[in-house]
């Protein structure tokens, strides 16, 4: 696997590539908010041509300027398709990633198939996201306090891992901050409704972060799609399961 750099208009962007690339028969692989591709890591070296970039604003990759939608990340995508001479290649995303391939295809961006891995896009307005945003501020004055202050990355950590991925970002999104406000914004259930390509959607049982429930209406959404269900895996169902997941994951690439 190689470690390269490009430039996508005044983008600086990492991104990762098998050491044989064919730019005819390439997995492209789009990671979720708050991670990067690196941590796909281990099933990218099970592949065969792949590339898989940092995302901007994560990872290796500049930040944009501006507020940017899911719009832009979809054309974001085309320009580093183009950048390379990629046509029709799989297009495999987890959370964010996934929303950011429902929107470049439903808008005629060309794809030979799909895998969507524990996908965003189903923004269903919810108790929780208000309850996490309300522990989360009760947690920072709480470990304000003298000598809690040495345990409350530890804590953080275990918090960040129970809740959703998306919701918890929106504490500590910086200077992406209206950029996350954008995108769980965005219900893309019409957009759902535009593909028509062979998509194949995998989903961890307990994930907490995207229900299950909204996998399902994904499947019922997308016409040529079948799912998937790991048990006793949650919303990174690639490394809660490693070796199921690859079991379904790497036939879905033939």
């Amino acid at each position: 696997m190689q470690i390269k750099n490009v430039i996508i208009g005044n983008l600086n962007i990492r991104y990762y590539q098998s050491d044989v690339f064919d730019k005819n028969n390439a997995l492209v692989y789009l990671h979720g908010w708050g991670s990067e591709a690196g941590h796909f890591k281990n099933i990218l070296e099970k592949c065969g041509s792949f590339i898989a970039p940092d995302l901007p604003g994560f990872g290796g990759s500049s930040t944009p300027d501006g507020d940017w939608s899911l719009r832009d990340y979809a054309d974001f995508l085309e320009k580093f398709l183009g950048k390379f001479g990629i046509e029709n290649p799989i297009l495999a995303g987890h959370s964010f990633g996934g929303s950011v391939i429902i929107k470049y295809c439903a808008s005629g961006g060309q794809t030979k198939k799909i895998i969507l891995i524990d996908s965003a896009g189903i923004r269903q307005k919810s108790l929780r996201i208000y309850l996490y945003v309300f522990i989360a501020k009760l947690g920072k004055i709480f470990f304000s306090l003298p000598g809690l202050n040495l345990v409350q990355n530890k804590a953080r950590k275990k918090f960040h891992k129970v809740i959703d991925a998306d919701d918890f970002s929106n504490l500590t999104a910086g200077p992406l901050k209206e950029t996350f406000k954008n995108i769980i914004g965005e219900d893309l259930r019409q957009d759902m409704g535009r593909i028509e390509v062979d998509t194949t959607i995998i989903w961890g049982e307990d994930d907490l972060a995207t229900p299950l429930r909204e996998g399902e209406m994904m499947k019922n959404l997308i016409r040529n799609s079948k799912i998937f269900v790991i048990k006793k895996a949650g919303h990174y169902v690639f490394s809660d399961q490693e070796d199921i997941f690859k079991e379904i994951f790497l036939p879905a690439l033939n």
